[in-house]
């Protein structure tokens, strides 16, 4: 099929150029995530939210103008052949033209490109990606800045896309990281720098010869980097160029920046609003898939219905339910909760913060919490799952116990009467050796068969955690393993200091302070504290300026108070000095009654205890002591969350008599005001005796 644009006679090759896009989705990146499952089942084709991992990413290149997608399968080439085959981008009216690439013997990402290019199979600017992201994110003015630059800067190659998120943010993986030093001018990116948690990274080196051409720069490693990229023509042929880069990043990316000869620019386009995630670990599985339940990637939802056939509704506390669900009428479905069409739920059964697929039958008294349960899933009676991934046809048998963290694949059965100990990982076939040369009695020995697992002769066998790399921490992919839990992890001297030889003798009590209190640091609570409220505190202002409904915002808050773990009282300490600040101080009284008459529900959603009352009337009192015309203000406000029934009587009797309320001159003189209400108060308790007595 021809390129989709149209070439009018003045601008000829020229329109053709800006216009022509193509995309290659590289379906393996590899790596020893998701194992053993991913021994069986590509990872593009793992479901995330019901929907396969590479649905998502063809979503949003059939948005823009692309007229072209090369789906590179390098292992499991058979099942995503079948999958596009039978599936709708393959047939005549489909938004986009897909062609298989197979590359059995590329062993890097470098040899997946090297071998695009020797078919000669890009002949455009290409959009380069993955097939494990999900993202909600408009193309088009990404695709515009491209060709801008492009057009200032002959030396231009690429453009990173990437995603601000704090060091505290959910989406960040655990195991990873990145540093980018960065032009804050244009974006130009002048050093890249991968870093993981192990072993611990206690400097940078970077030529001198960046802050000599620059006058200006800035680090950053508060930045994602999902693997997605917008790409000139060269880059395929770069890589044909440098035989030895093999990975995107570390080597392409590094070594473009850090040549003297090659003379390439690399830029970035930095997103903080669309939501763009890669699903590249088991943690950020984990993660993605809740934000998708909690409407961070809308409109990219369940209720989308992205596949035919999907018939998914969305109900209160982000319950998604398809047709021919059968509940049975006393189990219990609480918030954050998708399930599939033809499953069955037993009596007494609870399902919380879980997704589950099709045609699953679920027995009585079971207990799902966390748990990812794919297709034609059996869970029998009294069986529980907790925080782990069940593959499709897996049978779990009476009285067991699957604990937290554990990854169980295809149509494997355990049980009856088992404890499936937290971490393991559980396959119908025996865990290949490491490499090609290992012996075949090392084979053998690594082969970990788990007889008390199951029933019958069917054998299973428990997997272990493996790097793909010899030379890789197996604690970094510990990390981004699912629900692992930071008690278990091992450290060694070496994470915690370093030694004189690798930064030099030195006695300053700040220095040895410095490195010792990293791990401190990253622990912190109050750290966390400060940016859960600054993210807070972002999604309250978007909600007030764009005139979010009620709903909306209830909706954005709870889905980051749950991923961050955060707490209403630090929520209601940004939210309610926010709505206050949004009063128009100069027509107050009746800008008042319309920012509290409508967000007063708001405040009242993140209210719940007498406690939480008494602290609601706190900030309220604090905050309006900063501003004299809040101070103004601070008896009708009160007056208007009594209405709105955020604080009862009882709580504002307490708040009065207590020594908080006048622990400042301040507070003590704004209290004063409140009297009134108190008073009011009085009477209208007066008044209702009164009236009791006379009936």
């Amino acid at each position: 099929m021809p390129p989709k644009q149209k070439k009018s006679n003045n601008q000829g090759g020229e329109e053709e150029d800006q216009q022509s896009l193509q995309a290659v989705i590289l379906t393996d990146f590899f790596e020893e995530q998701f194992q053993p499952i991913s021994y069986e089942l590509p990872r593009c084709l793992m479901p995330v939210c019901n929907i396969p991992l590479i649905e998502y990413t063809m979503e949003m290149l059939a948005a823009v103008d692309v007229f072209e997608v090369f789906v590179v399968c390098i292992n499991h080439i058979e099942a995503i052949k079948n999958y596009f085959e039978h599936s709708e981008w393959m047939k005549a009216n489909s938004r986009l033209t897909v062609q298989i690439v197979a590359a059995p013997e590329c062993l890097s990402v470098g040899d997946a490109l090297r071998e695009l290019d020797a078919r000669q199979l890009i002949t455009a600017d290409f959009i380069l990606t993955s097939g494990e992201l999900v993202s909600n994110i408009k193309l088009d003015v990404l695709l515009e800045e491209h060709r801008a630059l492009k057009k200032v800067d002959k030396n231009y190659i690429m453009t990173m896309v990437l995603k601000e998120a704090s060091r505290t943010h959910s989406s960040r993986p655990k195991d990873s990281n990145s540093v980018f030093v960065l032009n804050p001018k244009n974006k130009q990116c002048l050093y890249y720098e991968p870093v993981v948690a192990f072993p611990r990274q206690s400097r940078l080196e970077i030529s001198p010869e960046i802050f000599e051409n620059s006058t200006e720069i800035e680090f950053r490693n508060d930045l994602v980097d999902p693997c997605f990229d917008i790409c000139s023509l060269e880059v395929p042929a770069l890589f044909t160029e440098n035989f030895d880069w093999q990975r995107l990043r570390s080597d392409f990316v590094h070594g473009i920046l850090t040549s003297d000869i090659l003379g390439k620019t690399i830029y970035s386009n930095i997103v903080f609003e669309p939501y763009i995630a890669r699903v590249q670990n088991e943690q950020l599985y984990d993660t993605i898939s809740k934000h998708i339940l909690s409407r961070w990637v809308f409109p990219v939802v369940p209720e989308t219905n992205l596949r035919p056939g999907d018939d998914y509704e969305f109900t209160r506390g982000n319950i998604y339910k398809s047709t021919g669900v059968k509940l049975s009428r006393s189990c219990m479905i609480d918030d954050n909760v998708q399930i599939g069409s033809g499953t069955v739920i037993g009596e007494n059964t609870r399902v919380s913060n879980t997704v589950i697929g099709k045609n699953c039958i679920i027995g009585d008294n079971v207990t799902l919490e966390n748990a990812y349960l794919w297709d034609n899933v059996t869970i029998k009676n009294n069986a529980s799952v907790y925080k782990s991934i069940i593959a499709n046809g897996v049978n779990i048998l009476e009285n067991t116990s699957v604990e937290k963290g554990c990854l169980i694949s295809i149509n494997v059965t355990v049980g009856p009467n088992k404890k499936i100990a937290k971490y393991s990982r559980l396959s119908r076939f025996p865990q290949p050796k490491d490499t090609v040369f290992a012996e075949s009695d090392d084979e053998i020995d690594q082969k970990h068969e788990a007889p008390k697992a199951t029933k019958g002769n069917q054998p299973v066998y428990y997997w272990t955690l493996r790097t793909a790399d010899a030379d890789e921490d197996i604690r970094n992919n510990k990390l981004g393993s699912l629900a692992f839990d930071m008690a278990d992890l091992v450290l060694n001297e070496d994470d915690l200091t370093d030694s004189a030889s690798e930064i030099g003798d030195s006695d300053s009590d700040s220095e040895i302070g410095s490195i010792n209190g990293a791990w401190a640091l990253e622990s912190s609570i109050a750290k966390k504290t400060e940016e859960f409220k600054r993210e807070i505190s972002q999604t309250i202002e978007r909600s007030l300026n764009e005139n979010h409904s009620v709903y909306t915002a209830a909706l954005e808050v709870t889905g980051l108070r749950m991923s961050s773990n955060g707490s209403y009282t630090d929520i209601r300490e940004v939210m309610i000095p926010i709505i206050m600040d949004h009063i128009d101080r100069n027509n107050a009284i009746k800008s008042m009654k319309t920012v509290l008459n409508k967000w007063a529900p708001l405040i009242k959603k993140m209210t719940h205890t007498p406690e939480d009352q008494m602290h609601v009337l706190h900030v309220l009192h604090t905050h309006c002591t900063k501003e004299e015309y809040l101070n103004k203000l601070f008896l009708g406000a009160l007056q208007l969350i009594y209405n709105a029934d955020i604080v009862e009587e009882d709580a504002i009797r307490v708040w009065y008599a207590s020594d908080k309320s006048r622990a400042t001159p301040a507070l003590t003189k704004l209290r004063e005001k409140a009297t009134k209400f108190i008073e009011w108060l009085d009477e209208a308790e007066e008044e209702s005796e009164e009236e009791s007595d006379d009936e």
